[in-house]
């Protein structure tokens, strides 16, 4: 039945066309009206006054009967709580805020017909309000002595079920603005992507009263499944009308998820009671309250509104809400009380809730036979031994995703070994997926355990491992060293946040032996930047291996500084890495272009992470330079720290490296036969093959363009020309049977076009392949001629490629490199001219360059407690302490007995200031300077000057050694922790001076002067040509065997001593 019929069927002549016109006019023009009648209304006791009902789209209004009319009195359709009728023809309307009903009488007294036709034309508005649902699904209460009959509505639905009108309706109930936009987001975007949950985060731009009649509009929505706010926080205006949308809804929402919203223990508490207080019994599987703090009160009631479902919930999250195990214990009973969910049940999170051990009624669930796939109890402060038995009985076959990390293993603090169900669980895993026992701490024993029994699983296969912070001792490292390579079912393994001190050069190198581990991830590595090299060089060894199985590689966060750059260095002999990340290593500039260099070199490196590694705009730029030759890479994350950092004041040549950047990822993402030439040349040069190398990169520039477009073209038109003749006989036949001619042309030619497409790629593909397999074969045969030796006559031919033996200047590149050996590229130099006021120390690399590289030991032998620090003195030393208060020039006459100035002169007046002077030195002096008046070059003595040393042997500062420590090379450099031995240690005697040196007797220390003509020696410059330490002298040792062939000692100045 339609509403026009309706309309003819009620009575005739009972409103005048004055009267519709009034009524038009008060209401509007844009009010479409569905249906008029007129009716008696009671009034005060048994009064009847006569009326006008008029039931437009969204609202019922009741007129005035004259003219001019007035609006008495009117609601909105969703306001109606209850329609009954008691007689014939007698309808009693309730509202929902009023307690007095709106009663009318329409027509003569025992005829229902005007009770029908208005029911039938509020049937018709619901319907084009809410399509295909029911009167007594929106209404509470609806008591007629008659069955309603299904009416059509008057206008044609939009699309996500008609919510775009239900919007609408929503806005004049809450008398908010209609807004556009939201209607035109739901209508194109959500219809376009098939989205079924309202995200709420779409509008929370609007104000909080606009978020009202969008939650509202929910309520009998067909399209529509369930809610998301997540880091929303909403009003308790907003959240009210999500209570009424969850009480009155039908259908009834399905999904509810609402993480991150600030929701606190009475949100929860009201959304609990419109789930009991439901007028339909709730069918709500799945939801999400994740970090928001609604405690204990919160939690149960919302899980004993869940617990009328009948068919059982599906998944369950409350990550991060305050729990505790009075909660748990909840949801255990819930869950054992109705058998359904056993079978339901597939999500349950509770993780970053401190539960405790509160948790064996959960347990007594998981022993049953169950369908979860995804359980998380991490940092929930529950002991892990305890709940393997549990998971082994139930959760063995259908469990993917464990997620146990943060978690201690044993309440006691020396706990027992792991019981036999812990291995036997991951022995009899059928589905795992995904393990996470990060910041666990395991025992070594327990760790052997868990890696022995996935060792022994035979089902599950591409297993990703969580170990991040896990290792706790060396013993633990060794454990897993040891079994690693036997695990076949790993694929991802993450080593993030442990120790470089344990040893991890050892377990990358057994990664290395497991061909199933395809990615590995070792960030925010922590320990002395000593044990970085080791692991750069098992990383090399591993990525450079001819059948290693590893594509991704996971360095962020490691501060490696230089470190990295022998892994840079190496990644053109990477043959199948694909993804790599060393953001965050502060590499600078030198990196920068060390990777640049790297990225021309490699042939398999798809996506690439940079950022945070104090990248400057030009370091960036070479970057992106470097991806013009690259013929592999298709991602580069931007990165924008770096780029923030560098680019201050730069904006355009940020936004230019962007585009440049851009630019040429998108050259390499199509695929050209140029580009698999090039990667063979790069493949075979890093090989050895040089021939080869030069061969396939000749052919890249050389190749003739390819046949296929202009080829592909002559076939589409040729097409297109058949197409057309034959839909031509096909027009012609048609007309000759009576039919009408076809005008215009059906096929284009762009239509061929587009469709012979995928043609063109695969024909594309094919000949890439056949340019690739006669350039592998072109390149094996200049291979093997160049390997192969050619005879001839060695006494016709002189040896002229005798290798010649090189000094260290000279290049590596005249030598003829091993075929398949693994290389790095040499060192840069720009690790070494890094500017000094860079914020980085970039220190050269630790390994050796060029072939040396894989002969270096891959282990070195520490001492295990040298580096340990010492605990403070807290006793007094057992020893005597030497007496240092007697005077220092005691003795010193006897000792420089032989050394005599005559009285008068200007050397004894200086003897008598500098009692140090030896005739050695005085006639060092002498021989260095013409002039009669020789000054000592002792300095004078002060408490700065000297110190008492041992009986030992020193080391002497000779004149020439003083004036080669004024180059600029020394200046500064750090004094050796051990001093060579004295020359003058040889034979004391022999210098002819009659020294004797007395055993035990303390020594001060002196500092040789150099020629006065050339710089005066002072104590400054001494101290900086020797490293800032002043160094002693032995007494009668400045003699060297050079200065008496060069200068003699005459007999005279022999006598004069």
């Amino acid at each position: 039945m339609t509403l026009k019929k309706i309309k003819k069927m009620s009575t005739k002549s009972q409103i005048s066309t004055e009267l519709s016109d009034s009524i038009s006019n008060v209401l509007g023009k844009n009010v479409k009206i569905l249906y008029k009648s007129l009716v008696r209304m009671e009034s005060r006791g048994d009064k009847v006054d006569n009326k006008v009902l008029v039931v437009t789209s969204y609202r019922i209004f009741i007129t005035t009967a004259k003219v001019p009319t007035r609006v008495d009195n009117g609601f909105h359709l969703m306001e109606i709580e209850a329609i009954e009728s008691k007689k014939a023809n007698h309808l009693s309307i309730t509202l929902i805020h009023e307690h007095k009903p709106v009663s009318i009488l329409i027509g003569e007294e025992k005829q229902s017909e005007g009770v029908m036709n208005i029911m039938h034309a509020l049937v018709a508005a619901f319907d084009d309000l809410y399509p295909n649902v029911p009167i007594e699904d929106i209404i509470c209460k609806v008591n007629l002595p008659f069955q309603l009959q299904q009416v059509s509505g008057t206008r044609k639905h939009s699309t996500c079920g008609d919510f775009s009108n239900q919007y609408a309706a929503m806005c004049d109930l809450c008398q908010t603005p209609f807004r556009a936009e939201v209607a035109w987001d739901i209508d194109t975007i959500y219809l376009a992507h098939d989205i079924r949950m309202l995200h709420l985060k779409d509008f929370d731009h609007l104000d909080q009263r606009d978020l009202i009649p969008l939650l509202i509009a929910l309520q009998h929505n067909t399209w529509f499944t369930g809610v998301c706010g997540d880091g929303v926080r909403v009003g308790g205006e907003a959240w009210e009308a999500l209570s009424r949308v969850v009480r009155c809804a039908s259908p009834a929402p399905q999904r509810l998820s609402w993480r991150a919203a600030a929701l606190r223990h009475d949100h929860a508490s009201r959304l609990g009671h419109a789930l009991v207080r439901a007028r339909r019994r709730p069918a709500m599987h799945t939801i999400d309250f994740s970090q928001n703090h609604i405690e204990d009160k919160g939690a149960i009631s919302i899980l004993s509104g869940l617990a009328l479902n009948p068919d059982g919930l599906r998944q369950i999250s409350l990550s991060q809400c305050g729990l505790t195990g009075k909660t748990v214990s909840h949801l255990a009973g819930m869950l054992n009380d109705n058998p359904c969910h056993l079978s339901t049940l597939s999500h349950l999170d509770l993780s970053h809730n401190n539960l405790k051990d509160d948790v064996h009624n959960l347990y007594n669930f998981l022993a049953q036979p169950n369908v979860l796939t995804h359980l998380n109890l991490t940092n929930t402060e529950t002991t892990l031994e305890n709940m393997w038995g549990a998971l082994l009985r139930g959760c063995a076959a259908r469990l993917s995703e464990l997620l146990v990390g943060r978690n201690p293993w044993s309440a006691v603090r020396r706990p027992k070994d792991p019981p036999p169900s812990f291995r036997q669980f991951f022995t009899a895993c059928l589905a795992l997926n995904t393990l996470d026992f990060s910041y666990c701490k395991m025992m070594p024993d327990a760790l052997k355990s868990l890696l022995l029994g996935l060792a022994c699983n035979e089902s599950a296969t591409g297993v990703k491992l969580n170990l991040s912070g896990a290792l706790s001792s060396s013993q633990a490292a060794h454990v897993l060293e040891s079994c690693i390579h036997g695990v076949r079912c790993l694929q991802s393994l993450d080593l993030s946040d442990n120790s470089m001190e344990l040893e991890l050069s050892g377990i990358v190198r057994a990664i290395g032996k497991n061909h199933s581990i395809h990615q590995l991830s070792l960030s925010r590595l922590t320990g002395k930047r000593s044990y970085a090299p080791p692991l750069i060089q098992a990383l090399v060894h591993v990525l450079q291996e001819p059948d290693t199985a590893l594509i991704s590689l996971d360095l962020s966060d490691c501060k490696l500084k230089g470190d990295l750059y022998g892994l840079l260095n190496a990644l053109g002999g990477a043959r199948r890495l694909r993804t790599l990340d060393v953001g965050g290593n502060l590499a600078g500039d030198a990196g920068a272009r060390l990777l640049a260099k790297a990225l021309q070199c490699n042939c398999t490196l798809h996506t690439l992470y940079i950022d945070r590694n104090a990248f400057s705009l030009q370091g960036l730029t070479d970057i992106a330079t470097a991806l013009r030759r690259s013929v592999s890479v298709r991602r580069v994350e931007f990165p924008g720290c770096d780029a923030a950092a560098g680019g201050r004041g730069a904006s355009e040549r940020v936004a230019a490296l962007w585009r440049e950047l851009h630019e040429r990822l998108a050259n390499n993402a199509a695929p050209l036969t140029t580009h698999t030439l090039r990667a063979l040349a790069l493949e075979r040069a890093w090989g050895g093959g040089e021939a080869a190398a030069a061969l396939a990169a000749q052919a890249a520039a050389a190749l003739p363009p390819p046949p296929l477009p202009a080829a592909l073209e002559r076939a589409a038109a040729a097409a297109h020309h058949l197409l057309h003749q034959y839909l031509q006989r096909c027009s012609e036949v048609f007309a000759a049977m009576g039919g009408s001619g076809a005008s215009g042309e059906l096929v284009t030619l762009q239509a061929v076009r587009d469709a012979m497409a995928p043609c063109s790629a695969t024909l594309q593909d094919l000949l890439n392949e056949a340019v690739e397999s006669l350039a592998l074969s072109a390149c094996e045969g200049v291979d093997s001629a160049d390997s192969d030796p050619v005879p001839t006559s060695e006494a016709d031919i002189p040896d002229l490629l005798t290798p010649i033996s090189h000094s260290a200047a000279t290049p590596l590149g005249c030598r003829r490199r091993e075929r398949g050996a693994r290389r790095v590229r040499p060192k840069s130099v720009a690790e070494q001219q890094c500017s000094s006021n860079e914020m980085l120390s970039l220190p050269p690399l630790h390994g050796e360059a060029g072939d040396a590289l894989a002969d270096l030991p891959a282990n070195k032998l520490r001492h295990l407690v040298k580096g340990r620090p010492r605990r403070l003195k807290t006793r007094a030393p057992s020893r005597p302490i030497t007496d240092q208060s007697q005077d220092i020039d005691e003795g010193l006459d006897e000792f420089w007995r032989t050394c005599r100035t005559p009285p008068g002169s200007e050397e004894a007046s200086l003897s008598a200031r500098t009692p140090l002077t030896s005739r050695s030195l005085h006639s060092l002096s002498s021989l260095a300077s013409p002039s009669p008046l020789r000054r000592s070059p002792t300095l004078p003595r002060d408490d700065t000057m000297y110190s008492v040393t041992s009986g030992e042997s020193t080391p002497v500062l000779l004149e020439c050694e003083v004036s080669r420590c004024k180059s600029s090379d020394n200046v500064g450099a750090k004094a050796a922790t051990t001093p060579p031995p004295s020359r003058s240690s040889d034979d004391v005697n022999a210098m002819g001076n009659g020294c004797a040196r007395t055993p035990g007797k303390a020594r001060p220390w002196s500092v040789a002067g150099v020629n006065p003509d050339n710089a005066a020696c002072t104590t400054e410059g001494v101290e900086a040509c020797v490293g800032g330490s002043i160094v002693g002298i032995t007494p009668g040792a400045a003699l060297t065997s050079s200065m008496l062939r060069d200068h003699p000692i005459t007999p005279e100045e022999g006598a004069e001593a």
